[in-house]
């Protein structure tokens, strides 16, 4: 019992019974849809019903306007009228018959026309007991007694219906026996047209079931039922007699319900009305099936959602359980007992409990940092004291006097010969310079502390300093430093007083960071205040082909005169430090990809470290030039030395180019087989076979490259990089760039940012 408590108070147990108690409204509002459109379908389909009907009515009522038409204008024939004129004045004897032939041919076309549903148009002439139709002519009592033989409609009825006033009347369908004693019988509504007074009378038998067919459709189920003016019946069809009684619609009333069944009016213009029926059980049966069908699908979602949240509850549940299991230890797992009390969720309790432990830990620990030394406590930089010649305590008496203080920050870079060789010891340097700076800052401002804060940084905080004391300071500073700007050049930057003791560490990077955006020039440069750092187009996006194809002849004066108008350009534009020391970088890291391209096999002969480390003592142009010469001098007896033999040289050659030239387009192994005149089959094997990697590995590796490249030298979006480096689906570059790299495209930008800050912090 204390099993099935505890569990109810899980985080899966609460995650399920959550769910099912969404999946329970659901279920309600279904059920609650569904009642509403049964009602709603129920009503759908008598309308639909009743639409159906009035359908009817008017396909009908169209085709008796086309047959009262046809009535009309066959008994205006002049044939017809002719061949009347000679049975009225010379008799059926002597009696043209070719214009009676005419006609037939007349009735044929209408009869065999499939649109009027025509069985036969029948031109009677009582008098002369003469007949014919779409068959021939014959006598009267022939053609109704034998050929249209109905017990209905015999030839005594034709003949009375002949003395009558009508002219258009429809009589009620009946069966009619195709020859006497024939088995074969079709039910016809006769439709008869005659002038008053005329000696004939035209009868079209009409094939009531082809028309209701065709115009009311199956009658399954259903019942039609067409009434002259007179409520008389002319047709009903169904299983029921045809005198079965319709019930009384009040007047403007078109639907009713009786004795189970549907009943649907519409009154045509020729003056019919048209009834249909439909019996209740036909609607019910559809609502049942209908209903069947909703079951079934409630039934299998209701189970698929059930499985579903089952799935979700565990799959949420499990990080939260591995979670405690990293989290606790054993004596927190013997404790949890107690946590399992009350009516909240178990493990939020327990992470809760681990929680509320870690602060009381952690407060212990901050009261602990509280009672030491507050200096040495917000003094992120204070391991780095080992270098301070001072003693520390000095140095703690100094910052616990009180008062504003203001630092002085030097940034010292070493220069190098033109062999490359250090032209003194840097240790003793940068010691001389600090007893140098210690004693001429002594003399004009006494409260001051002067230290070595790394190898190649000095900082000077002074108290009580004035602003013209500081600035003839600085100014014989510069003018002695300047005297020996061929060893080192010396950056010097200050900031505003602070008499915050504690914001020593943020005042120090301050210091750092304005360092970094000191101009490339041979002379101590004093900065107290940040500038605007010019926002410089990349050589290597701009010109990279120029300089690939220069590497690739093997031109070392072609890549130092293309080296020259980068730096140039910066030195134009009056760019950073920092920003020519990534500028450098760029460059080698691309010199080295270019050589690891052309020497897939063997490698390049010098490191980028090595490279790298030859460029932290650049600190101008000239530097800058002359280390280059050493690196560009060496790629090249590199790539001099390892050069493709001639029989590998025409293909392969030609296949670094092309890939390095258009690697930001949709190059394919196809686009390279056009142009080297090669298969497809035959080039990806020789590639393979060359250079020990496929095209594939190949373009993706210099895309890669190029793409490391920008984001490490430009400030362009992640997005924009992927389309220069030929990926139009940014979701395609950061998964390669990552299958590629281990990190995201971002987070190596940001990865690169510190490398560099770091390299410019520890430089020697």
């Amino acid at each position: 019992m204390n099993w099935i408590l505890n569990k109810k108070r899980t985080l899966f147990f609460k995650l399920f019974v959550s769910f099912l108690a969404i999946i329970s409204l659901f279920c309600l509002f279904y059920i609650l849809i569904y009642y509403v459109f049964k009602t709603s379908l129920q009503e759908e389909i008598v309308q639909n019903s009743h639409n159906e009907t009035k359908n009817t009515a008017e396909r009908f009522s169209n085709h008796m306007e086309q047959i009262q038409i046809m009535l009309f204008h066959m008994y205006n024939n002049q044939d017809l009228v002719a061949f009347n004129r000679q049975l009225q004045r010379v008799g059926l004897e002597q009696a043209d018959y070719l214009k009676a032939k005419n006609v037939m041919m007349d009735i044929r076309g209408y009869v065999y026309n499939s649109l009027f549903l025509l069985e036969d148009v029948i031109v009677h002439f009582p008098k002369e007991h003469f007949a014919f139709g779409k068959s021939g002519s014959s006598s009267s009592d022939y053609m109704f007694n034998t050929s249209y033989q109905s017990v209905t409609y015999p030839l005594e009825h034709w003949e009375i219906l002949a003395d009558q006033p009508h002219t258009f009347l429809i009589s009620p369908a009946a069966s009619f026996h195709m020859n006497a004693g024939s088995p074969e019988s079709r039910r016809l509504l006769p439709y008869t047209f005659k002038k008053p007074g005329t000696a004939y009378q035209i009868i079209a038998m009409v094939n009531i079931e082809k028309a209701v067919e065709s115009f009311f459709g199956t009658t399954d189920g259903h019942t039609l039922t067409i009434t002259d003016d007179q409520s008389n019946i002319l047709y009903h069809s169904g299983s029921t007699a045809e005198g079965e009684a319709i019930p009384v619609f009040q007047n403007g009333e078109t639907a009713l319900k009786e004795n189970g069944r549907y009943y649907f009016k519409a009154e045509a213009a020729d003056g019919l009305t048209y009834i249909t029926s439909l019996a209740d059980t036909r609607i019910t049966d559809q609502l049942q099936r209908m209903t069947s069908y909703m079951v079934l699908i409630f039934a299998f979602s209701l189970l698929a959602a059930t499985l579903v949240s089952l799935y979700l509850s565990r799959r949420l549940h499990t990080p939260v359980k591995h979670m405690l299991s990293s989290l606790l230890d054993r004596t927190s797992r013997n404790e949890a007992d107690d946590v399992r009390a009350g009516d909240s969720i178990w493990e939020y309790d327990l992470i809760q409990s681990r929680i509320g432990e870690l602060k009381k830990e952690k407060d212990t620990i901050v009261d602990k940092l509280n009672r030491q030394n507050a200096i040495l406590t917000n003094y992120s930089y204070m391991n780095q004291l080992k270098n301070i010649n001072t003693d520390l305590s000095e140095w703690n008496d100094f910052l616990a006097d009180g008062g504003s203080y203001q630092i002085v920050y030097y940034d010292i870079r070493f220069r190098i010969s033109e062999n490359g060789s250090m032209p003194l010891d840097r240790e003793g340097a940068v010691r001389h310079l600090l007893d140098y700076i210690h004693l001429q800052t002594k003399e004009i401002i006494h409260a001051n502390h002067t230290f070595q804060m790394e190898k190649n940084e000095i900082v000077s905080i002074l108290k009580g300093a004035s602003a013209i004391q500081l600035q003839a300071l600085l100014e014989q500073l510069k003018a002695s430093l300047d005297e020996e700007n061929h060893f080192y050049v010396v950056t010097i930057c200050t900031l505003p007083a602070t008499d915050q003791p504690t914001k020593f560490s943020e005042t120090y990077q301050q210091l750092r960071d304005l360092a970094s955006e000191a101009r490339l020039l041979e002379e101590t440069q004093l900065i107290s205040e940040a500038r605007p750092l010019p926002d410089l187009d990349q050589p290597l996006v701009k010109r990279g082909r120029e300089f690939d194809q220069a590497l690739q002849a093997l031109e070392e004066d072609t890549c130092m005169e293309w080296i020259r108008q980068a730096f140039a350009q910066f030195v134009k534009k009056e760019a950073s430090v920092l920003q020519f020391k990534q500028l450098a970088l760029a460059i080698t890291s691309h010199i080295n990809e270019f050589m690891d391209q052309h020497l897939p096999c063997k490698g390049a002969a010098t490191s980028l470290s090595d490279w790298e480390y030859m460029l932290q003592d650049c600190h101008s142009q000239e530097d800058y030039e002359s280390v280059f010469k050493h690196i560009i001098y060496s790629a090249l007896a590199v790539l001099r030395d390892n050069k493709l033999s001639p029989s590998e040289e025409p293909t392969i050659a030609m296949f670094y180019e092309i890939i390095n030239s258009h690697y930001m387009e949709d190059i394919s192994l196809e686009y390279l087989s056009e142009k080297l005149n090669l298969s497809t089959t035959y080039l990806s094997v020789y590639i393979k076979d060359k250079t020990g990697i496929n095209f594939s590995e190949h373009l993706q590796k210099i895309r890669m490259g190029k793409a490391c490249e920008l984001l490490a030298t430009t400030n362009w979006t992640i997005n924009e990089i992927s389309v220069r480096v030929g990926y139009q689906n940014i979701t395609s570059f950061n998964r390669i760039f990552k299958k590629t790299t281990g990190i995201s495209p971002g987070i190596y930008r940001k990865q690169h940012l510190m490398e560099v800050h770091h390299q410019q912090k520890h430089v020697d």
